[in-house]
């Protein structure tokens, strides 16, 4: 069957979409859409960089608005059944939702549009690089998204290890960056609370950590999660911001691969002891999810398996509940 272009994009690989899981908030999903750059992909892919990531180079490329548009009303009838018991969206773009080169503003308002229409949603949560998190930009969203819920700007961080992260990654995000965009949600948070606007989302902090990062060790990999974490509801008190943090076990993706042929996923056992170092290190000073997800793109599925099955029932608790007692009893039975 010939399909017009634009509906040939609309339709996704079903391997290539997230599930819902539950978190802290209830049912959570997250949507990809296309990157609507010049080139067709994510700018830092392009350039070589953030060598963990496979996001934008898959069927997230050459992109424009119609075809996202597209690709969203796809989503909408995939997930159908989903949307009327949605607490929590996150909405990626093979790129950083807040660049207008790479997801047009009137294709964001359509998707917050229909978030807003959400009966039990509380949060919506935006991927960005740090440089496109302005105060102008944050006050457009949230007052889109309006004031019943509340909105959470996602930054890849990765390792607060500025060797790790920008030598070794290749994030090319300095702390003064990353301090800057925290800082511009903060300004937008406060002059709305200063204001008593209750018409807009009051937004707060993302931040993604990954557990055995390239650049970490066997020996190294669960302090330097632990740092990151610190490091982040550290910036985010600050500036008197909510945080959330993203913890993400590394696998091994094509780019990561290729560039750190040595490097594994972490060990069951190192991921747990990660996670309960983070919990206990931030208590409940932030909410933290474990992300499993892959997106289709771990090139060791059998890996994959035996971690996975290892994992999956602690890590749903945890989400859930935010209590990592279970993790002892998963170690101990590994024991």
């Amino acid at each position: 069957m010939h399909l017009p272009d634009s509906k040939k994009f609309a339709i996704a690989r079903t391997e290539s979409l997230f599930k819902t899981v539950q978190d802290r908030r209830g049912l959570r999903l997250a949507i990809v859409l296309g990157n609507e750059a010049p080139h067709g992909i994510c700018p830092y892919a392009m350039r070589d960089n953030c060598h963990h990531c496979d996001i934008g180079l898959g069927e997230g490329v050459c992109f424009d608005a119609a075809k996202n548009l597209s690709r969203f009303g796809w989503l909408q009838n995939y997930y159908a059944s989903v949307w009327p018991r949605l607490n929590h969206l996150v909405v990626y773009s093979s790129g950083s939702v807040l660049n207008p080169l790479e997801l047009t503003p009137a294709v964001l308002t359509a998707v917050l549009d229909f978030a807003r229409s959400l009966p039990k949603l509380r949060l919506v949560s935006l991927e960005s690089r740090e440089s496109f998190v302005r105060p102008s930009v944050i006050s457009r969203v949230a007052a889109t998204l309006g004031g019943e819920r509340e909105l959470r700007i996602i930054i890849g961080l990765e390792s607060a290890d500025d060797t790790v992260r920008n030598q070794v990654l290749r994030k090319n995000m300095s702390r003064a960056g990353i301090e800057r965009a925290v800082r511009n949600i903060a300004t937008v948070r406060q002059t709305a609370l200063a204001s008593h606007d209750n018409a807009i989302a009051l937004p707060g902090v993302a931040m993604n950590v990954i557990i055995g990062c390239p650049g970490t060790s066997a020996a190294t990999s669960v302090m330097d999660a632990v740092q990151t974490a610190i490091y982040s509801v550290t910036l985010a008190e600050t500036y008197s911001i909510p945080v959330d943090l993203n913890l993400h076990p590394y696998y091994p993706s094509k780019r990561g691969t290729a560039r750190f042929a040595n490097h594994s996923r972490p060990s069951v056992e190192s991921t747990l002891e990660a996670v309960s170092s983070i919990a206990q290190s931030v208590g409940d000073r932030a909410v933290i999810f474990i992300g499993l997800e892959d997106e289709g793109h771990d090139q060791n599925p059998s890996g994959r398996a035996e971690y996975f099955a290892r994992i999956v029932q602690a890590t749903d608790y945890f989400n859930r509940t935010g209590q990592s007692d279970i993790f002892r009893q998963v170690s101990s039975a590994s024991a």
